[in-house]
């Protein structure tokens, strides 16, 4: 997967004309923060829709400055989990699969019709689908990940917790910045950012990257590269303030991605004498260890996506109350192949459930979603007894869907069996084609009102108090049709259905917040959570799958401390956690004409419980030390079997662990400006290490499906010039070239399925930046 040349020049003069157009350049005054860069580690957060410093806020709340994530090579949400403990991420064959989970909480389906437990805000605006935040970070001034259930402030699809990114804003100053990255195994990286005051109250930005991956693995088929991806976009921000009350933002983002993955590497992990037999042989030379990341398919997968956005928020201040208006319209396009039997040469033998036979399976699919908010909210912006925050909020989605699944199959023969299985003759021409086509819409609607206040009893005793009332509306049609009457391998007969469901439901909390000093604050917080109905809208889907998903419900309590301690050149956090979560809704892996799919179900409940702590100590002007560790027991208690699967489950799940949830993980980031006293330059020193224990994958508890412990190693070291114009920086990410899988998929009791991701091998980057 190549950029064009034409491309390539075009992106590059676009930024570097935009930064000739800013002449006469000046650098960034950095004077001081070059003096002492870490002596002030104060951190203002948005968490409760208004700007407070980190250590007034009661919620357990992680920050990831930007400056962080562009010196580590942590590029999207998928690398994210690197820096907060208490995040993980979960990849799919495609972006649009692909979910997150905070505390071992997370929605994971392929329906169209649920929404995800973790909520993904930018810029105050929800993206609805996990799926729409796949490109690149952008010009991100900082990521606050909040733990728990956020329903009172952010609403049904923030019942795990909220990943709140927020952009930078332009200077007033005219300036910018351009730079570019080579990463070992042909990564490149270009961005390029202008920006500063265009008149009287008005100031603007643009800013646009470019990056290509040639991939980790190939196809053994073929040769061609594979786990490699092709991202471009740009984002616009214009802010006007035509008064001091008066604060206008218009934001505009495109983006387009093509992937060439993400691939399935598969092995044989299930000993039979057909699988002996049959499926190991066939799937030589691929391996189910954590270094293989090749795969051996006759169809190369490919995933295309398509982001673009406007928004336009207005804060205006009446004086001690503040008015804010956020109106947002989003598109996102995706389009998906792959080699549905994850194989080029599927054996002569197979078990298709209800025949023999030789069977090549492929799959391509496209979605188109639009989505419409508009919040309106009113805020206290001065001290006073009663603080507040309330509004209201308006949400409706619209997915559109096309599957198709084409099988190849040949007839059986009478040669010997193998494992009671019928093989096709060598050379067989009774080969058959065969395929299903679905095309189905959903619409999620939702209506909110909501409102969280703070009273301040006393100048050290506050109380909280929050609540949200939500009505939910989702529905959808249906209409799969096939050129067989009965089902074959992969595909149900034809099948329509349409329908609607209603519900609602209550969010909040309540809390008391204690300063037991200037510099430490206690607080203890119930949340009341709710998550809308949902429909299992999906391709194969057949009558038992058109009723109701019911509301998912969860009770949380939490307890914690943050202080600023050794003249608050520390800030050390500590929270504890419990929350147990009813009508769950989760994906169950069950068996589907033959294939392995997901079904989303009311699992039941399930319960997380932990400790957690983050800190940031700036042990000098010049050496700081952040990060956080956490110990996370989230399992299930009580599973319900769908109704007509054809997996056993149930007591054998009880009481066992959440999928993606480690019950340890930590991550520690040192950053250190060293005291060369070099004339006119500055050395900067960064490493960071990634702990996470084992992880299982599989709600269904295949004692295959998971990843043993493994920690990841970094480190970067910047020269740059005193006044922050130029810097050049190195970096080898895992270092100790430790191998790991984010997914591992058992397909049925013939293989397993797993994909490795770019920073599970050692590899090394150069970056130079030119600010302006």
């Amino acid at each position: 997967m190549k950029f064009s040349p034409f491309k390539k020049s075009l992106l590059l003069s676009s930024v570097l004309g935009a930064a000739a157009l800013a002449a006469p350049a000046v650098a960034q005054d950095a004077a001081a923060a070059a003096d002492a860069p870490f002596a002030n580690n104060d951190i203002i957060v948005t968490a409760q829709k208004r700007a407070q410093n980190l250590q007034d806020v009661p919620v357990a709340i992680s920050v990831v400055s930007g400056d962080m994530l562009e010196r580590a090579n942590v590029n999207s949400a998928e690398q994210l989990f690197q820096r907060v403990p208490t995040l993980t991420f979960r990849k799919g064959n495609t972006n649009k699969d692909s979910a997150l989970s905070i505390r071992g909480v997370g929605t994971i389906s392929f329906s169209s019709g649920v929404e995800p437990s973790v909520s993904t805000v930018i810029d105050g605006v929800v993206y609805a689908r996990t799926g729409q935040q796949t490109s690149d970070f952008l010009d991100v001034e900082r990521i606050e990940v909040l733990r728990g259930p956020q329903g009172s402030l952010f609403g049904k699809n923030a019942s795990a917790g909220v990943i709140n990114i927020v952009t930078r804003e332009p200077d007033d100053a005219l300036g910018g910045y351009v730079d570019a990255a080579w990463y070992e195994g042909n990564e490149y990286r270009i961005r390029g950012s202008v920006g500063g005051a265009l008149g009287d109250g008005v100031k603007a930005s643009l800013t646009g990257f470019w990056s290509q991956y040639d991939g980790n693995g190939r196809n053994v088929f073929n040769g061609h590269k594979v786990n490699g991806y092709e991202h471009w976009g740009v984002r616009g921000k214009l802010i006007a303030e035509p008064t001091d009350a008066l604060k206008i933002t218009l934001i505009a983002d495109y983006s387009k991605n093509s992937d060439n993955g993400y691939a399935d590497s598969i092995g044989t992990v299930f000993s039979s004498a057909f699988n002996d037999a049959v499926f190991k042989p066939s799937l030589a030379p691929l391996t189910l260890d954590g270094k293989n990341k090749d795969i051996d398919n006759d169809l190369d997968p490919y995933t295309k996506d398509k982001n673009s956005g406007v928004s336009g928020q207005i804060d205006y201040d009446f004086g001690g109350v503040t008015l804010t208006s956020i109106t947002a319209y989003r598109h996102w396009y995706n389009f998906q192949v792959r080699d549905g039997d994850f194989r080029s040469d599927a054996p002569s033998y197979v078990n298709t459930g209800t025949a023999s036979g030789d069977v090549r399976s492929h799959d391509r699919g496209d979605l188109k979603f639009d989505q419409f908010t508009q919040e309106l909210r009113i805020a206290s912006s001065n001290p006073q007894f009663f603080e507040y925050v309330a509004g209201l909020y308006y949400y409706h989605t619209k997915e559109v869907d096309f599957f198709n699944r084409t099988v190849t199959a040949c007839t059986a023969s009478t040669l010997p069996t193998v494992g009671g299985l019928t093989p096709c003759a060598a050379g067989s021409s009774t080969y058959t084609t065969n395929e299903g086509n679905a095309d189905f819409t959903t619409t999620l609607t939702s209506y909110s009102a909501f409102g969280q206040g703070t009273l301040n009893f006393t100048d050290a005793f506050r109380g909280i108090l929050g609540l949200r009332y939500t009505e939910d509306k989702v529905s959808y049609d249906f209409a799969r049709t096939s050129t067989q009457t009965t089902a074959f391998s992969g595909v149900n007969p034809a099948f329509s259905a349409d329908g609607s469901i209603k519900d609602h439901g209550w969010s909040g909390n309540a809390g008391l917040q204690y300063d037991v000093s200037d510099d430490i604050m206690a607080y203890g917080m119930y949340t009341r959570g709710y998550k809308g109905p949902a429909l299992n809208v999906f391709f194969n889907m057949q009558a038992r799958d058109t009723g109701r998903i019911d509301p998912e419900k969860s009770n949380a309590y939490e307890a914690g401390l943050k202080m600023r301690l050794f003249d608050r050149k520390l800030t050390l956090n500590l929270a504890a956690f419990y929350a147990k979560y009813n009508n769950y809704q989760a994906n169950f892996l069950d068996i589907v004409a033959g294939q392995v799919v997901t079904r989303l179900t009311n699992a039941g409940s399930v319960s997380t419980r932990g400790i957690e702590m983050d800190f940031n100590a700036a042990i000098t002007d010049d050496f700081q030390l952040s990060g956080g560790f956490n110990y996370t027991d989230a399992h299930i208690n009580t599973f319900i079997c769908p109704t007509g699967a054809a997996v056993t489950c149930a007591d054998a799940i009880n009481g066992k662990p959440l999928p993606f949830a480690p019950k340890y993980k930590g991550t520690v980031t040192m950053d250190w400006r060293l005291p060369l006293n070099l004339d006119g330059f500055n050395v900067d020193l960064n490493s960071s290490l990634t702990y996470q224990s084992k992880t299982n994958f599989d709600i269904n508890q295949n004692p295959n499906a998971f990843q043993s412990p493994y920690a990841i190693w970094d480190a970067g070291i910047t020269l740059r010039t005193a006044d922050d114009k130029y810097a050049l920086s190195f970096l080898v990410k895992n270092i100790t070239d430790k191998q790991f899988v984010i997914q591992r998929i058992p397909n049925g009791t013939s293989f397993m399925r797993q994909i490795t991701p770019r920073d599970a091998e050692r590899y090394v980057g150069v970056t130079g930046r030119v600010n302006f």
